[in-house]
């Protein structure tokens, strides 16, 4: 198993509780993969239950997995693993981006013509923007660069691995 290239950064959080047969075996996925993640347990923390059931139409369903990924130069098959085989909900989408990069307009044509809302941020015009993309790329500006919030609720394996950019 190895990752997409194009994703550079992950961050997962997994809301569960600890009878959770579901819950257990996520977290064992995430652990045999090497995934770091934070945890969180619902039944011990209030406003984590309250935040699952306003995601989950006022049910406490767990497991409930969160990631933020930062996805740099990422070719069109990598975007439909994540963004749509995954089936998680997007809750953000930001594109850094150049106005004259030909990879850019493919990949904001790519998102438009899946119907994935998004923001777009000029990083020629935007000079913090331009320092996080540098600091997500080890000191390049690379673009496109995205910066994507996803969800995930009582996922398959095979959801929580498209997700995360992982497999092939």
């Amino acid at each position: 198993m190895c990752s997409m290239k194009s994703v550079r950064e992950r961050q997962v959080t997994v809301y569960g509780t600890h009878w959770c047969p579901l819950s257990r075996q996520v977290k064992a996925w995430l652990d045999n993969h090497h995934v770091l993640y934070g945890e969180v347990d619902v039944e011990h923390d209030a406003a984590a239950a309250r935040q699952v059931e306003s995601w989950n139409d006022g049910y406490r369903s767990v497991p409930t997995i969160t990631a933020r990924l930062i996805v740099t130069e990422p070719p069109d098959a990598d975007l439909e693993r994540i963004l749509l085989k995954s089936r998680a909900h997007l809750m953000a989408c930001t594109v850094y981006m150049t106005s004259w990069c030909p990879d850019c307009r493919r990949t904001l044509a790519w998102l438009k013509a899946q119907g994935i809302p998004f923001v777009a941020v000029d990083i020629d015009s935007d000079v913090q923007a331009a320092k996080r993309v540098q600091a997500w790329n080890r000191g390049f500006r690379s673009v496109p660069t995205l910066d994507l919030s996803l969800r995930l609720t009582e996922p398959s394996m095979e959801q929580v691995e498209a997700m995360l950019g992982l497999g092939e």
